[in-house]
């Protein structure tokens, strides 16, 4: 199998691993039901530990469409703007086989509690309304053996941090968070040939920082936001 030839990355040995998972970059494995992809980068930030260091070895340092210089932190997150796409393009192809894109986030000091109408306050201090959309392309279910083809898009596979270089918290999937209104939420994954757009509410220690996309914790895309 080619590697893939990606805006982020790719990894220099392929893993199974149980979730179906596309993650941000790397070698295109078979997952035990869906697509699979871990992270290895080239940090341009600051110092990092053994271990961040390893996910930081093999970075594209240009997008493999535009071109353009690749930016990534000390957590092995690429950086963009909001209303700015993740993409991960396979290689010898110009097209993203996968996007996702965080266009907004709203900070909220509480929600309206799902069903019944009254207020709630966030476990961890703020709530993050997100407006994310995703795409990933037919061919992608190409790639793997398995049946389906999936990209996670629940809550459990988003972060935050206080900022660029800091370290990222994933437990946003908080019961008060799952217990919110969320007019336009936000499917909990997209498969091979779909396209979705939604809100997702998380649950932050922090009332400005990024938001980041990350589903195996190895390295992924993150986005600026203030409250």
């Amino acid at each position: 199998m080619k590697r893939p030839n990606q805006e982020v990355l790719e990894r220099n040995r392929p893993r199974r691993t149980k979730p179906l998972i596309l993650a941000a970059a790397g070698v295109l494995a078979l997952g035990a039901a869906g697509l699979v992809l871990g992270n290895t980068f080239q940090a341009q930030a600051e110092s990092t530990s053994a271990d961040t260091q390893k996910h930081l070895a093999d970075v594209a340092k240009t997008d493999a469409a535009t071109g353009e210089k690749v930016f990534v932190d000390a957590q092995a997150q690429v950086i963009k703007k909001l209303g700015e796409p993740g993409k991960l393009t396979v290689d010898g192809a110009t097209k993203p086989s996968f996007e996702i894109t965080v266009h907004s986030v709203e900070v909220l000091e509480s929600c309206t509690l799902r069903g019944f109408g009254e207020e709630i306050k966030p476990e961890n201090g703020n709530f993050l309304l997100v407006d994310v959309s995703a795409n990933l392309a037919t061919s992608a279910a190409k790639v793997v053996d398995e049946e389906i083809a999936l990209m996670p898009m629940d809550a459990s596979v988003f972060g935050v941090s206080a900022g660029q270089n800091k370290e990222v918290t994933y437990q946003l999937d908080t019961v008060a968070s799952y217990s919110c209104e969320v007019e336009n939420a936000l499917d909990i994954a997209v498969g091979a040939g779909g396209s979705i757009r939604g809100e997702i509410m998380l649950d932050s220690p922090y009332d400005s920082g990024q938001v980041v996309y990350d589903p195996e914790k190895t390295g992924g895309w993150t986005w600026d936001y203030s409250g």
